[in-house]
């Protein structure tokens, strides 16, 4: 079972300088412990759209070194965009698959993980619960970002709020899903032609296919924008889900991963335009989800056993490009700041949706040798984004072009 304390090893937020007293350690470790209680029973995990990243942004901006007034700044940021829950009793283990997709059941959700995580530990909880969900897609696979964080930090309360997220985000595409096909690896030569599928299909393919054509709406929100795709354009997308399962079936189940990350990055590299003397960026491809989204699945995914799990991912990918207009153009933006320079300027911004964008492509950089200047000009777009007070655009730039 998860224990209740950080372990010393896996310190999530830890002090800044290596002169810190142990009290502003010890300090600090207790203020993450008492905001995730207080996130834990009075915030839900998505409000339209913003996903409830307070604990992420707080530690990921102490391991960058912010300050106690950084730290708050954001703290008082996200806790802005933030919707309050009345925690109930109604999910039990007879009925909780009957309400997966109900967003207004969290709470319910959340009572009844915290409950399951305490009597039957984490891995038994996972194989039961998080592994046998039907293949879903809400919210991007946030939840399953803020679920690999918890378990990474080893914080319980964090995992719960990821399970009860995910069941309350469902959004069913088993039937597109079953058209993936499952072949074995094959020669590397094949693994090798074949390493930049996702992105041959997404911008030499749907891109141009004028079948997509027509702006993808909702009720205001990206999640019915992309339940609303899926059910429009549902034998269009089967078809280019079994085009990605087979043409990918050469690669390993790493290689497919790695596949993604770089389309993710170049879904990133195209979401940013220039508007006058602003920058905007678009809301779902530039913030770091999809990026996240590949590192949560790396460490979530069992072997051969959940290959689903990379095809929802190639799907959630081709859906934010679909709804967010396809787009093809980005700001080239010569570096101008050093890595340092970038990440100074946008923890002294103390904007969370920024500052989990800089970590994401930070993380790409540890995880991928190839192309440092482009994440660099990432990193100068996110610092110039700040600079000129830029815009997050949800409704998709591509459709704008």
């Amino acid at each position: 079972m998860l224990r209740q304390s950080i372990p010393p090893h896996q310190q999530p937020l830890k002090s800044s300088s290596s002169s810190s007293d142990n009290d502003d350690l010890n300090i600090s470790r207790a203020l993450l412990l008492d905001i995730i209680q207080e996130n834990h029973s009075l915030y839900h995990m998505e409000k339209r759209d913003r996903p409830n990243n307070i604990i992420r942004v707080l530690v990921e901006l102490h391991q960058l070194g912010a300050t106690q007034e950084q730290l708050s700044l954001a703290y008082q940021y996200t806790r802005h965009e933030t919707q309050l829950i009345r925690p109930s009793n109604k999910i039990n283990e007879s009925n909780w698959k009957e309400y997966l997709g109900t967003s207004s059941l969290y709470s319910d959700y959340l009572v009844f993980f915290d409950n399951q995580l305490s009597s039957l530990g984490l891995q038994e909880t996972l194989n039961t619960y998080f592994y046998s969900i039907p293949n879903s897609i809400g919210s991007q696979l946030q939840p399953l970002v803020q679920l690999s964080f918890g378990i990474e930090h080893n914080l319980p309360q964090i995992i719960t709020q990821a399970l009860a997220y995910y069941a309350t985000s469902y959004l069913d595409v088993s039937n597109i899903m079953d058209y993936c096909q499952d072949h074995s690896v094959t020669t590397k030569s094949a693994q090798h032609q074949q390493s930049n599928i996702a992105n041959k299909i997404l911008f030499d393919f749907i891109a141009s296919d004028q079948r997509f054509d027509g702006k993808i709406e909702g009720n205001n929100t990206f999640h019915s924008s992309v339940k609303l795709l899926i059910k429009s354009k549902y034998d269009l997308i089967k078809t280019y889900m079994t085009t990605w399962s087979t043409l990918s079936s050469n690669l390993s189940l790493e290689q497919r991963l790695d596949t993604l990350l770089t389309t993710a990055v170049t879904l990133a590299h195209k979401s940013s335009r220039q508007q006058g003397n602003s920058i905007e960026l678009d809301w779902f491809m530039a913030g770091g989800q999809l990026i996240d989204s590949v590192f949560a699945i790396k460490k979530l995914i069992r072997a051969n056993n959940d290959t689903h799990f990379i095809n929802l991912l190639f799907l959630s990918i081709l859906s934010t490009f679909v709804v967010q207009g396809r787009p093809t153009q980005s700001i080239h933006m010569e570096p101008k700041m050093n890595w340092e320079s970038c990440i100074s300027t946008i923890i002294q911004s103390a904007q969370p949706k920024s500052i989990l964008a800089l970590v994401s492509i930070l993380k790409v950089t540890q995880h991928v040798d190839s192309e440092p200047l482009l994440y660099l000009e990432l990193a100068n777009t996110l610092a110039q984004f700040v600079l000129l007070d830029g815009t997050w655009v949800k409704g998709g730039l591509g459709w704008s072009k």
